[in-house]
């Protein structure tokens, strides 16, 4: 897993990225087809209206790998949306005075050489930890104000040119800082795919969005639960129809029912027993034949904004402390503070 640290203006992250990527890889566009190019294309005029600051990106990286940014945009805007690979396994759950946040991201094995856990902190917007296997993109973060989203595939039955959930788990986290103004935004927005959005803030409120481009709805938690969940199908009656189901090979109802009653045994929560719900085989994904499965875990502390990710098929004891976020939080306010008192 690459460790990107991304800050500044969109361009400049852009650029930097993208000639890293040239100069270490040789990086160059992996080809498409022309009708997901043409859906993509009309995807990225949809971004230049829903997120103006991140076609900058898309133009600075595109300098980077000396490609066009109309290319990059198309690409980026149809994945994600004709191949459904992607079977994930998320949840977050209130104590008295904090919030969990728990995801498995299960894709197929030969993805893991692409994936990245980013921090990213645009000029003017807020700093985060990003998971993605694509760069610019996001499947999953937590921002500086203890705001923390993620989606889950879901097979739906219609696709449109639009918003793939990779932007808009970034605008989001970019943002956004609270599960209200989240849940405003994705309803608000034209996507293009159906997902399950889960979103979580440090104030207990937790939620769901069904979304797709028919129409959206937020599921909460039910009577005296304190969590909520998903995997990679719907869960609202009136969302069912847009689904063409088709997920029963990743065990996606077993691993919701899974969450579900782990999650429900319980009255509180730490991220050591976050650990042990993803790292049981109910919920955590192998695969073999398939070449498929979890290749990355992240839990979280939102008050506390504390980070630990496995970046590989996970254990209770294979997950590492991500502090970045904390050391981009100091240095940034150590340099305000500096100079204030100058």
């Amino acid at each position: 897993m690459y460790h990107p640290r991304l800050y500044g203006d969109f361009y400049d992250m852009g650029l930097k990225y993208g000639s890293l990527l040239l100069d270490k890889a040789n990086f160059t566009l992996p080809k498409i087809s022309k009708g997901k190019y043409d859906f993509g294309l009309e995807s990225y005029k949809e971004l230049q209206n829903f997120y103006p600051e991140v076609i900058e990106e898309i133009k600075g990286f595109a300098k980077g790998i000396k490609d066009k940014p109309e290319h990059v945009g198309a690409f980026l805007l149809s994945l994600g949306v004709f191949n459904t690979t992607g079977q994930c396994s998320v949840f977050a759950f209130k104590n008295n005075s904090s919030v969990v946040f728990g995801r498995n991201y299960d894709m197929l094995y030969a993805f893991k050489k692409f994936t990245e856990s980013n921090l990213i902190a645009p000029k003017d917007k807020y700093a985060y930890i990003g998971q993605s296997d694509v760069f610019i993109g996001r499947s999953d973060g937590i921002n500086e104000k203890g705001l923390t989203i993620a989606m889950s595939f879901v097979n739906g039955n219609k696709v449109q040119p639009g918003i793939s959930f990779h932007f808009m788990i970034r605008k989001v986290l970019e943002d956004c800082n609270s599960t209200k103004q989240a849940i405003e935004l994705i309803q608000n927005t034209k996507v293009s795919s159906a997902n399950n959005f889960l979103i979580a803030d440090r104030t207990g409120d937790i939620a769901v969005v069904e979304s797709c481009p028919q129409m959206s709805l937020v599921r909460k938690p039910n009577t005296n639960e304190n969590f909520i969940s998903i995997t990679n199908q719907f869960q609202l009656a009136e969302m069912k129809k847009y689904e063409k189901g088709g997920v029963a090979w990743s065990k996606s109802l077993e691993r919701y029912e899974g969450l579900e009653k782990q999650l429900s045994n319980i009255t509180k929560i730490d991220l050591t027993k976050a650990k042990e719900i993803l790292s049981n085989k109910c919920v955590c994904l192998n695969l073999k034949k398939q070449g498929f499965g979890t290749i990355w875990s992240v839990v979280s502390d939102l008050n506390e904004l504390t980070i630990e990710r496995a970046e590989t098929k996970p254990k209770v004891t294979n997950y590492k402390a991500d502090t970045r976020l904390n050391w981009w939080l100091r240095k940034r306010d150590g340099k305000i503070l500096n100079t204030q008192e100058k």
